[in-house]
């Protein structure tokens, strides 16, 4: 599977495929560590500041899918590097909420907010609270 990626304004966007499930998760998450790996690193001349994950073609998450963004969150917070998401609709929204991560990612409508507005300090590194709400 290739994820398509671009880098704006200093943030990597990742283009999730609409559904991640136990089919293709894992192959996902080692593509993402791949690809992070390489521009997390502080020789890499593409370095980012922050990754943006544009799920916004999905109409719902799977919990693989959550694992698999809670893997890069982990893995960003690491490096210092915050995590965007992109959710447009309510279901994945609700889902994110449920998990607690929406307690630390920002959540956007669409790339370009996330590009523009920044999230708090901590955006993207801290501990998810199950039942935290937004």
């Amino acid at each position: 599977m290739t994820l398509r990626t671009s880098i704006r304004q200093g943030c990597l966007i990742v283009e999730m495929p609409p559904e991640v499930d136990i089919g293709n998760a894992e192959l996902l998450r080692r593509d993402l560590r791949s690809l992070c790996g390489t521009l997390f690193s502080p020789s890499s001349p593409d370095g980012v500041a922050a990754v943006v994950v544009d799920w916004a073609a999905a109409p719902f998450l799977t919990m693989a899918g959550v694992a698999v963004l809670e893997d890069l969150r982990q893995q960003a917070g690491e490096q210092g590097i915050a995590v965007r998401v992109v959710v447009s609709r309510r279901w994945p929204r609700a889902v994110l909420r449920i998990v607690g991560l929406t307690g630390v990612l920002a959540v956007h409508d669409s790339v370009e907010q996330a590009l523009t507005v920044g999230g708090p300090s901590s955006e993207g590194r801290g501990r998810p609270e199950l039942g935290k709400s937004s």
